[in-house]
């Protein structure tokens, strides 16, 4: 996928996608740590609210969790492509054994700008190894407070004993903070020969990174889908979409599914029923208002907010009394922030829509 500027709607501002062509070569995933979900697509960058201020917070908690060595801040991610990151930074690091990137970007699960992306699973492979066979590994592990950690250590491509070296290990929290760090074995995400033979960080030491109390400030300060903080007894994003499959018709295949196992209000999917993909996301929450003692019904049907020129959404939502809500949204792309339209119109129906959210089967989540 080729590098590309597009206008997106952004409410007061406009944002910049960007594709990386490194992240090409690795895959999808956030900073350029491909081997996390092993898909060879590549996702445009959105990177929202990033801004000096919060880079310069970043590169700070960073160094200071570095082994000693020598520490040269880079601008940005260091030429990685970052998904989905409210906060970004990377520095060179030499240890003594030769210069390495290191980075790390800072989000959130529910954040508009992770489009459709696997976020704590390990690729397909043989032995549950990486996406390069016996050349990469891929480790999952559920911590103590819950939290999701992957640790991936694989190379930029196979073709050779000398090519880069990619390591991260990737940490989603139960509230839906997510941290990623990257390192390579090489001193620039392109354009440089390694310099050593492994990056600078054991697994350990990655481990001890992206779990560090010290980014906590951070994470705390990005912004939550709908506003607010992850409900008590919200279900992980994987519920929400086994209650969402079976409500969709007939004929409308699905599957890119992106969930996780950690509370959230909000999960999505892909769908194609031969006319093209598209995205259909739901949001389960109870911040609804309904004095009433039937459901209220809002429609919306037009161009897509957050989302690129030409996109169009069908949304529905139902609240029921009380107050607890569930909204579906059916856009004509695959990918609502940073694609082009991929079809005419949505394969949902804002009647089919409204079908899905006035679903007594969601009343589990009440």
């Amino acid at each position: 996928m080729s590098g590309a500027t597009r206008s997106v709607r952004r409410g007061r501002a406009a944002v910049v996608a960007v594709g990386v062509a490194l992240a090409g070569a690795m895959g999808a995933g956030v900073v350029y740590a491909g081997p996390i979900d092993g898909r060879s697509e590549v996702a445009a960058a959105v990177v929202p609210g990033v801004e000096a201020e919060a880079e310069r917070r970043v590169v700070s908690v960073l160094k200071g969790l570095l082994p000693e060595g020598k520490v040269r801040e880079v601008p940005g991610d260091g030429g990685g492509a970052t998904l989905g990151a409210y906060a970004k930074g990377a520095v060179v690091l030499d240890d003594g054994e030769g210069p390495a990137l290191v980075s790390v970007a800072l989000g959130r699960t529910d954040s508009p700008a992770l489009d459709l992306v696997s976020l704590a699973g390990c690729p397909d492979g043989p032995g549950g190894v990486g996406r390069w066979g016996p050349k990469g590994t891929c480790t999952k592990r559920v911590l103590p407070d819950g939290s999701d950690l992957l640790l991936v250590q694989d190379r930029v491509a196979p073709y050779g004993e000398r090519d880069a070296v990619v390591w991260s290990a990737r940490l989603i929290t139960p509230d839906g903070s997510m941290l990623t760090a990257t390192e390579l074995n090489a001193p620039a995400a392109e354009g440089a020969a390694p310099t050593r033979e492994v990056p600078p960080l054991s697994q350990q030491r990655l481990t001890e990174l992206v779990t560090a109390g010290e980014w906590r400030t951070l994470l705390d300060s990005f912004p939550r889908r709908d506003g607010g903080e992850v409900e008590p007894g919200a279900p992980s994003g994987f519920e929400l979409l086994d209650t969402l499959e079976p409500l969709l018709p007939p004929g409308l295949r699905h599957f890119g599914r992106a969930g996780g196992t950690s509370p959230t209000h909000f999960a999505h999917l892909r769908v194609d029923d031969g006319k093209g993909e598209a995205a259909v996301e739901v949001t389960v929450d109870h911040r609804g208002t309904n004095d009433t003692d039937e459901p209220r019904v809002e429609e919306r049907n037009g161009p897509a907010p957050w989302s690129g020129e030409g996109v169009l959404h069908r949304s529905v939502t139902v609240t029921r009394p009380g107050g607890f809500r569930v909204t579906v949204t059916a856009y004509n792309t695959s990918r609502p922030l940073v694609a082009e339209p991929t079809r005419g119109t949505p394969p949902l129906s804002v009647g089919q829509l409204r079908v899905i959210a006035g679903s007594g089967t969601w009343d589990r989540f009440r």
